[in-house]
């Protein structure tokens, strides 16, 4: 091979790599400027939790609970803290970053929906690794729990890509830029930093509330009746970590729509967890009694509440309100003459 051309394939393979280095750097550090509206809320989250921006009254979670409890309406300061998918891992790790700030809320409300105790979904890749919600090393610590725990389910789960096993995971920790080839592509490369930041300020100024919107949906898939040791694990520790600080905490459940067909095993399955995790931790107590179901009205697409379904509950929950925390006492069922808050 001439000497000439060795040069060449070096400086092509420098080229290339540049450019490898380029786009991978801008896939990862300008997310605002071309990743979906959902992005947004996630920065919020991370934001308030960096800024400590917690409240008297902080709530942890999944999408049910982030479009449901509006903390503007609350009589206390509060913060929305649940995010999109959210599963007892999402929520392990933003209880862990509320507890490192100097001063802890008084009173942390959990709730996650029956389906976010099983496997991981996609959207654990797509949403939570991809947005970066998790900090530096969790992901090592996630996975090397599970593995401690026996527990081959919670990282089974296919992604779109076809990619599979701790190297996809370690690709959407590290936004390998084809991952967000999609993203980019749909979001003209920088097409979207306007709205996106409009939406940041918004969920900023709302404390972590975002309103959902559509119309009533199809009811959800089965629910699957099962809970993994990951997401048991992950869970418990949440709830002792609060313990340790001296936080009460509440397990809220959140309203589902009339529309649903109710499943016995799973929700029989959920209640009875919440109500172990209540005898094993002290300070924790279910709001309410049951699964309650709300007219399909009040809901964004059959899933989420809408704001009107916001507001009207998130207002049942600033009536049971005592002294600056929520009761456990709390009804939760629906009431027809229950008035929004304005």
């Amino acid at each position: 091979m001439q000497p000439s051309f060795k040069r060449y394939l070096a400086g092509l393979g420098a080229a290339l790599a540049g450019v490898l280095a380029s786009v991978w750097l801008y896939v990862a550090l300008m997310q605002m400027a071309y990743v979906e509206s959902g992005y947004a809320a996630w920065v919020a989250k991370s934001n308030m939790l960096d800024a400590c921006r917690l409240g008297e009254v902080a709530f942890f979670g999944d999408s049910r609970l982030e479009a449901g409890v509006v903390p503007a309406l609350l009589p206390v300061p509060a913060s929305n803290f649940a995010v999109a998918a959210g599963t007892a891992v999402e929520t392990r790790s933003a209880v862990d970053r509320a507890l490192r700030c100097p001063v802890a809320p008084r009173q942390a409300v959990l709730s996650l929906s029956p389906e976010h105790f099983g496997p991981l979904s996609r959207f654990f890749w797509l949403l939570t690794l991809r947005y970066g919600f998790l900090a530096p090393g969790e992901l090592l610590q996630t996975e090397r729990l599970a593995d401690s725990l026996g527990d081959a389910q919670s990282f089974a789960t296919p992604t779109p890509d076809g990619l599979s096993g701790r190297l996809r995971d370690w690709l959407y920790e590290l936004r390998f830029p084809s991952l967000s080839f999609s993203s980019l592509v749909q979001g003209r490369v920088f097409g979207r930093l306007g709205s996106n930041e409009a939406r940041l300020a918004s969920v900023l100024q709302a404390r972590g509330w975002s309103e959902y919107a559509g119309g009533e949906g199809a009811p959800p898939e089965k629910l699957p009746v099962v809970q993994t040791k990951l997401q048991v694990a992950a869970f418990e520790a949440a709830l002792d970590a609060l313990r340790a600080r001296g936080v009460e905490t509440r397990l809220l459940i959140m309203p589902r729509s009339e529309a649903e067909t109710p499943q016995a095993d799973a929700e029989a399955l959920y209640l009875a967890s919440l109500t172990e995790a209540t005898r094993r931790f002290p300070g924790v107590a279910i709001v309410g009694a049951g699964i309650p179901r709300w007219p399909a009205r009040l809901f964004a697409d059959g899933l989420h509440l809408n704001r009107e379904g916001a507001e009207r509950f998130t207002a049942l929950l600033a009536g049971c309100m005592e002294g600056g925390r929520l009761s456990a006492a709390c009804d939760l069922s629906w009431r027809e003459g229950a008035a929004a808050a304005r």
